[in-house]
C-alpha cells in the first residue's frame, strides 16, 4: 500500500488528544479532518458524505515510508551471562507446527557484543542444531514430528556437547533418546542477551526486529551451569501479559508482538501425570504475529474542547492516494450531550479488523462474494501479518489476538466486505449514523472500549441506547454494565443481529488487544483441546451462551443463523396490532413490512446474520413478538450450536430449520425495556424513501417513544 497509517486509540473525549502514524510512499502527506456521516458509495443510497472540519491539524505533514516487523519472541537481559561455557545444560521442550519451512530459533545468546553466541534452531528439514558463529556444534539425527511434544536438552561439559531429544509420546523415529555428540569440539560463548524464539534481534531505534522465528510452543524453558539451576522458567506466571518470568531467581524475559500464552504444555493429555503438575505452561510463537506495528507518530491532534460527538477521520492524501483514519469523538466524562447515544461496536471491528475469508468454496452460500475488492491492501495486511481473529496464522493455528496498533483496511468508510460486496460492522454503522443525522436526531457516540473501562456509569445519563449492526463481541465488564444499567430502567435499542455472543477479554496492560477463543459456535477456526480460556482474562472463552450467559435471557433474542445471498421481509403478530404496542407500527398499515430494497444483500430488511427468540435457550416469558421474518434460501445456514446431530433440514428453505428474524420487546425493571430488529441489514434499509421507508418508520416510532418519559405501554415496576 503506498498510503495508510492508524490512530493511537480508536476514542477521544473533548480536550484529549490522539497520535496519527502515517506509511507514505510520498515524503508528504496532506491532512484534513472531516466529519463522516455515511460511507457506503452505492449509488442507490445517499452515497459518501463527509463534512469537512477546520482545525489546527489540516495542512501538509512529513511522512515516509515505515516498515512491519512481524514474529513473537521473547528477550532477557542480564548483567552477566546466566550460564558457562564449559559446564551447561540448556532443558526445554518444543512442540513445533512448522519444522521444514525454513530455520527457525528456539534459544540464542547471540547479540551485537556476542555475535559467536550459541543459538539452538531448527534447520532447514526441522532438525534441531546448535551452532557458535557460522560453527556447527551439534545436529539431530532426525527431523522432529509436527505438532508433537518433544524435550530438547544440549549440554556441554568442556569441549564434548550432547543433543538428545525425547519425544514426549512414542514414535517410531525415536525409538530411544537421540543422542548425537558434538560435530567440532570447541568452547561456546553465552552473552547477556537471551533471545527465546528467533536466531537473533536487530534494534531499528526502538522497533525490535527478530530474524528466524520460531512457529510453535515452548515449554519449561531451564538453564543449569555446574550443576546448579540458573533459571526455570514457569510461563504459566502471569499470562495475561507480556512477562516469562523465572520461578528460580525471578529474572523476566519481555514477550513482543504477543505470543499467544496460557497454552497447553507437554503435560496436558500425558500419561501418568501428577495432579499437581501443570498443564497449561506453554507460549506459542509465531513468525506472523504483529501486536504494535510501533511507527513514529506522524502528527498528533488535540480535540478542541467544543467538538461535537460524533465520527470523525483524518483524510489523507499523497501522491494520488487518499485514505481515512477514523475515530469517535465521545462527549465529555459525566456530561452528555444528547438523551441518545449509539454505542459504536468498537471490539467487534477490532474483532473483523482485515479479515481475509475466502468463501470461495461454498459460493452458494455466497454468491455475491468478490475477492477482488481491494486487491492491494488485502495483499499488504497478508504479507505483514495484519490478519483478524477469524483467520489463521502460516502454521494452520487460529489468530486469537487481534489489535488496532497496526493498519485496519476495513475500518474505513468506504470498506466494504468482500464475502457479500457491501459495507459491514464500522461502514455499516454509518448507515445509522447517516440516517439519525438526517431525521434529526441528538446523539452521542460510545463505544466499547468506554463501556468496557466505566461501566454502568457510561450508559447512566441516557435515556436509550443503541447497538451498532453487530455488537458480536463483548467483555465480561461490558456484559454487567449493560445488565446494571438496565435494571436501572434502561432502555435499549438492538438493531442488529448476531450480538452478545463470543468471550472477549482485553489486555489490562495494553487496552488495544483482545482476545478471542473459538472451541464452539460458528466460527472459521477451533482451537487445540483444553486451550479454551483466555490468557488475558482467566475466563472461559467461547460463547457467552455457553458460560450461562446467553443473549436471549436479557435481550430476548439471539443469533440463529446466516447467509449472503439476499434479504426477507417481516410479518406482524398479532401482538403488533395489540392496544399495548401498536405504537411501534403508527404509520405502518400493511401487514408486511422491510422487504423493500438494502443497501446490504440488495433488498430486505431481515438479512446476513438473523436472531430470534427461544425459551430454550433463556428468552424470558414476557418478551413480545411484535413481527418476525422467514422465507429464507438455502443460502441460510443455521447456527452450529443450535444443532446436535449432521440433518439435511438447517437450511432456510425448510421450516424445520427454525431460521427466523424476530422483531421483539421485551419490558424490563422500572419502566425499561428492549427493542430487537433481529437482523445485522436493517439499519441499511433506513435510507430509502428520503429516510422514511417503512423500517425507518417503525425505528423513530421506537426512539421516540423510547426516550419519552414514561415508555408506552411499560408497566412501571420497582
Amino acid at each position: 500500500m503506498k498510503l495508510t497509517g492508524y490512530s493511537s486509540s480508536v476514542f477521544v473525549r473533548p480536550g484529549g488528544s490522539l497520535g496519527f502514524h502515517v506509511h507514505s510512499e510520498s515524503p508528504n502527506v496532506d491532512v484534513q479532518l472531516v466529519r463522516l456521516l455515511h460511507g457506503d458509495e452505492n449509488p442507490n443510497g445517499p452515497g459518501f458524505q463527509e463534512r469537512e472540519i477546520s482545525s489546527s491539524i489540516d495542512g501538509r505533514h512529513t511522512a515516509g515510508p515505515q516498515e512491519i516487523f512481524r514474529g513473537s519472541f521473547a528477550e532477557l537481559e542480564t548483567p552477566l551471562p546466566l550460564i558457562e561455557r564449559d559446564d551447561f545444560e540448556i532443558d526445554l521442550w518444543i512442540w513445533p507446527t512448522r519444522p521444514s519451512i525454513g530455520r527457525q530459533g528456539i534459544i540464542s545468546w547471540r547479540a551485537p557484543e556476542c555475535l559467536e553466541g550459541l543459538c539452538v534452531a531448527l534447520d532447514e528439514t526441522g532438525r534441531v542444531m546448535a551452532q557458535s558463529g557460522t560453527r556447527e556444534v551439534v545436529r539431530a539425527r532426525e527431523p522432529l514430528a509436527r505438532r508433537a511434544w518433544a524435550r530438547i536438552r544440549l549440554r556441554g561439559r568442556g569441549d564434548r556437547f550432547e543433543l538428545s531429544i525425547t519425544p514426549r509420546d512414542y514414535s517410531p523415529r525415536y525409538y530411544a533418546p537421540d543422542v548425537c555428540d558434538a560435530l567440532h569440539g570447541e568452547s561456546l560463548l553465552f552473552g547477556r542477551h537471551l533471545t527465546i524464539a528467533a536466531t537473533s534481534v536487530d534494534s531499528i531505534g526502538s522497533r525490535r526486529r527478530p530474524f528466524q522465528v520460531f512457529n510453535g510452543k515452548i515449554s519449561r524453558l531451564s538453564l543449569r551451569s555446574a550443576g546448579q539451576t540458573q533459571c526455570a522458567f514457569d510461563f504459566a506466571i502471569e499470562p495475561h501479559g507480556r512477562r516469562l518470568i523465572d520461578a528460580k531467581r525471578g529474572l523476566v524475559a519481555t514477550c513482543h508482538n504477543r505470543p499467544t500464552r496460557a497454552m497447553t504444555g507437554p503435560s496436558f493429555g500425558a500419561q501418568g501425570v501428577a495432579p499437581a503438575e501443570p498443564t497449561h505452561d506453554a507460549v506459542h510463537f509465531h513468525d506472523d504475529d504483529v501486536s504494535d506495528v510501533q511507527w513514529p507518530e506522524t502528527f498528533g491532534f488535540a480535540a478542541p474542547n467544543d467538538l461535537p460527538s460524533g465520527v470523525y477521520a483524518m483524510r489523507l492524501r499523497g501522491d494520488g492516494m487518499e485514505d481515512h483514519l477514523p475515530f469517535l469523538v465521545a462527549p465529555p466524562i459525566g456530561r452528555p450531550t444528547a438523551p441518545l447515544a449509539l454505542l459504536m461496536p468498537t471490539f467487534s471491528y477490532l474483532a473483523y479488523a482485515n479479515e481475509s475469508v475466502d468463501a470461495t468454496d461454498s459460493l452458494r452460500l455466497a454468491p455475491r462474494q468478490d475477492m477482488g475488492l481491494n486487491q492491494a491492501a488485502y495483499a499488504y495486511a497478508a504479507a505483514n501479518g495484519l490478519k483478524s481473529t477469524y483467520d489463521l496464522h502460516g502454521d494452520g493455528s487460529g489468530i486469537s489476538l487481534g489489535s488496532r496498533r497496526r493498519p485496519i483496511i476495513d475500518f474505513r468508510p468506504k470498506a466494504r466486505c468482500r464475502t457479500f460486496d457491501a459495507p459491514h460492522q464500522f461502514p455499516a454503522d454509518l448507515h445509522f449514523v447517516h440516517w439519525l443525522h438526517a431525521r434529526g436526531y441528538q446523539v452521542d457516540i460510545l463505544c466499547d472500549d468506554l463501556l468496557h473501562s466505566e461501566g454502568a456509569e457510561l450508559l447512566a445519563p441516557y435515556r436509550a441506547v443503541l447497538t451498532g449492526t453487530h455488537p458480536e463481541y463483548w467483555t465480561e465488564p461490558m456484559m454487567d454494565a449493560r445488565d446494571a444499567w438496565l435494571d436501572e430502567g434502561g432502555r435499549l435499542i438492538y438493531v442488529g443481529g448476531n450480538g452478545f455472543y463470543w468471550v472477549t477479554a482485553v489486555a489490562p496492560d495494553e487496552p488495544e488487544v483482545i482476545e478471542v477463543r473459538r472451541y464452539a459456535g460458528t466460527g472459521t477456526w477451533q482451537g487445540e483441546p483444553g486451550e479454551d480460556q483466555l490468557a488475558l482474562s482467566g475466563e472461559r472463552g467461547g460463547l457467552w451462551r455457553m458460560s450461562g450467559r446467553p443473549p436471549q435471557a436479557r435481550i430476548g433474542v439471539g443469533f440463529c443463523g446466516q447467509g449472503f445471498d439476499r434479504g426477507s421481509g417481516y410479518r406482524k403478530t398479532t401482538a403488533a396490532s395489540s392496544s399495548r404496542w401498536s405504537w411501534i407500527f403508527s404509520g405502518i398499515e400493511s401487514e408486511s413490512f422491510g422487504s423493500g430494497p438494502a443497501l446490504v444483500l440488495g433488498h430486505g430488511a431481515a438479512g446476513y446474520e438473523i436472531d430470534r427468540v427461544d425459551a430454550e435457550a433463556g428468552t424470558p416469558e414476557h418478551t413480545v413478538v411484535l413481527a418476525s421474518a422467514d422465507g429464507f434460501t438455502d443460502a441460510y445456514q443455521t447456527a452450529i450450536e443450535r444443532t446436535t446431530a449432521i440433518a439435511p433440514w438447517y437450511g432456510g428453505s425448510d421450516p424445520r430449520s427454525g431460521l427466523r428474524a424476530d422483531m421483539t420487546i421485551t419490558p424490563g425493571p422500572k419502566g425499561g425495556a428492549v427493542f430487537t430488529t433481529g437482523s445485522i441489514s436493517y439499519a441499511s434499509t433506513l435510507c430509502f424513501n428520503d429516510n422514511q421507508s417503512d423500517t425507518a418508520v417503525i425505528l423513530a416510532n421506537v426512539i421516540d417513544g423510547f426516550l419519552a418519559d414514561r415508555l408506552p405501554g411499560v408497566l412501571e415496576v420497582s
